[in-house]
């Protein structure tokens, strides 16, 4: 069994050499759910693939390996003044 980087509601970055028309400039979003499919005939219910579905801040839903994402670090924006 392999240790999931990810969770649902994480808030994630797309990877700069990925690109994709429908992403946004920011390229974040939340991770809404991990994608599961049947692999190979034999199974008898969806694997886990390492993709996931993320819901981009322009609400589109796109699809996503794990080794194109990081997870999101946002700041509020303020910056603290050093003397």
């Amino acid at each position: 069994m392999t240790k999931k980087i990810f969770k649902k509601g994480d808030f994630v970055r797309v990877k700069d050499t990925t690109h994709d028309q429908r992403m946004p400039s920011s390229r974040m979003g939340h991770i809404i759910e991990e994608y599961k499919t049947i692999v190979h005939y034999a199974d008898k219910k969806p694997v886990p693939t390492g993709s996931w579905m993320v819901f981009m801040t322009n609400g589109n839903i796109l699809r996503f390996h794990e080794m194109l994402l990081e997870h999101a670090h946002v700041t509020d924006g303020t910056r603290e003044e050093t003397d």
